[in-house]
């Protein structure tokens, strides 16, 4: 089955919400606004019709059939054929000749080198063409992108292998317009980009222990949009609810260590490099503050080393892991750095950025049961720390729960709710610049169904934040087609919701479809 492109919200760290009662949590679902859902369940209504006649019309003879073939579908069944045959392989190779035999080896190499390319476009429809043409002009055509990702992966030896990737665009959106009027900032994140994205060496020294070094991802937890344990690498945020999942973790230099213990994986990694999450540029169309404040960053060197481990385990029946981290927040807080008496304003602060270190013990339990998986995130943050009360660091508890349902053909239901508690408040958090709430919550519902033999991907994915939505949220609507095996073609919309929330209000008018077409090789 084709992977879904779908979209993930860090929104925990980044955006305020509005207090609400933990107790309160069984009546928070009957609250969810029905705007957020009514697309998703009309969907599943006519899922429903189409499944039963679907099933009454089938002929018999030809389920039986199916049911003989099915196990060409099994992607193991390739694995197997090659086990099978492998005996005449090694029979043909004692006839091989050395020249044979380094071409074949050249072929082999250059087989893993794969990517994709394409163009990727947006129009926001809400914007108005500002008057004043000496600012940026965010309306109408807002993306025109052409892209080109690269990956090598290559064996050394029998034990280790090894990849190299990479992505670059251009977006000549930008050029359309009067490019002076957009920041420099905004001009070098936004209008092109060439970088190197995975670069690893992975081994096995040992039976039982893997290795791999260098710039990678590692991805803890079990939810599909909001982290609670998943906390090591930075994000790419710049497009906030635009970003696929493919390309939203952004790698970063590390060394992981997997050592096996029967149906245990002992899990240690050490991040070498200090990097965060890519945040809108000021002035852009995502941040519209034109007010840079300076950020520290800590140093990449050996003392600030971050350092995880996972105990994961995988049993008959469920999977559950224990999480522990070591590592700098990568969503900065408010340091106040001087105050300065202004006649007619008063007390002006001079405001810092900075990246608070971090402590997480976390868990995660996922149960399969029936067409439905269970899934639940646990995790007590410590060390964090705020402008306004400089006399001690705070803690903080996240919850996640959530149920993923696929007992629909070609179909996938999935539900997730967080809950992130500020231990030990201190009503002075919720004055500005901290503007910090006891508790925050957020509700996301996704729905993916494929149609014509699994060549039509219909994808909705709704987000809200506070208890009944009153602080904003989002609605994503995609609708991709495979016009062959290597081609693809999206059209979708984002629709943002205000609420009372300041960061949501700010993308109100940022509503916009979207379009892409995709060449993978």
């Amino acid at each position: 089955m084709k992977r879904y492109k779908g979209t993930e919200f860090q929104i925990f760290s980044e955006v305020p919400f509005k207090n609400f009662r933990v107790s309160k949590l069984l009546s928070i679902f009957s609250q969810i606004r029905i705007k957020f859902l009514v697309v998703t369940f009309s969907i599943l209504v006519l899922n429903i019709g189409f499944t039963m006649s679907a099933v009454a019309q089938e002929d018999s003879e030809e389920a039986v059939l199916e049911e003989a073939l099915s196990g060409f579908d099994d992607e193991n069944t390739a694995e197997d054929d090659d086990d099978v045959l492998s005996g005449f392989d090694d029979e043909e190779d004692e006839f091989e000749t050395s020249e044979d035999s380094e071409s074949l080896a050249i072929e082999e190499i250059w087989s893993s080198l794969y990517g994709s390319t394409g163009l990727s476009a947006s129009y926001s429809y809400s914007k108005e063409t500002p008057a004043d043409k000496t600012q940026a002009d965010w309306s109408g055509l807002t993306k025109l992108r052409p892209y080109f990702s690269l990956t090598w992966d290559a064996k050394i030896g029998e034990n280790w292998k090894t990849r190299i990737s990479g992505k670059a665009f251009y977006d000549l959106a930008y050029g359309m317009k009067d490019s002076e009027t957009f920041s420099d900032e905004v001009l070098s994140e936004l209008e092109k980009e060439a970088e190197l994205r995975e670069i690893y060496l992975e081994g096995s020294p040992f039976g039982n222990l893997d290795i791999k070094l260098g710039k990678q991802i590692v991805s803890w937890g079990v939810a599909n949009s909001l982290r609670v344990v998943d906390v090591l690498n930075p994000t790419d945020d710049r497009e906030f609810g635009m970003t696929d999942l493919e390309d939203i973790r952004l790698p970063i230099n590390m060394t992981k260590l997997d050592y096996y213990i029967g149906d245990l994986k002992l899990e240690a990694v050490a991040v070498h490099e200090i990097k965060f999450n890519k945040s809108a540029p000021f002035g852009s169309d995502f941040n519209p503050s034109t007010q840079k404040i300076n950020e520290v960053i800590p140093e990449s060197s050996a003392e600030n080393t971050e350092y995880g481990l996972a105990l994961i385990g995988t049993f008959s029946g469920w999977d559950a892991s224990l999480h522990w981290a070591q590592y700098f927040d990568d969503t900065a807080h408010f340091k106040i750095t001087k105050v300065t008496f202004i006649p007619g304003l008063g007390a002006v602060p001079t405001l810092e950025q900075r990246h608070s270190r971090l402590t997480m013990g976390g868990a995660t339990l996922s149960i399969p049961s029936g067409n439905f998986i269970w899934k639940a995130e646990a995790a007590k943050l410590q060390g964090m720390e705020f402008a306004l009360v400089t006399d001690k660091t705070f803690s903080r508890t996240d919850v996640l729960v959530g149920s993923e349902y696929s007992g629909w053909s070609d179909t996938s239901l999935t539900l997730e709710f967080g809950v992130q508690h500020l231990n030990d408040f201190d009503v002075k958090l919720e004055e500005s610049p901290d503007s910090q709430l006891e508790d925050r919550i957020a509700t996301t519902v996704s729905f993916m169904q494929d149609y014509i033999n699994q060549t039509l991907h219909l994808s909705l994915v709704g987000m809200m934040i506070g208890k009944s939505g009153q602080d904003g949220g989002l609605n994503r609507m995609s609708l991709e087609y495979d016009v062959m095996d290597a081609f693809s073609v999206t059209g979708g919309a984002m629709l943002y919701q205000p609420g009372e929330n300041a960061y949501f209000q700010s993308l109100n008018e940022n509503d916009r479809i979207f379009f892409e077409a995709r060449y993978s090789f």
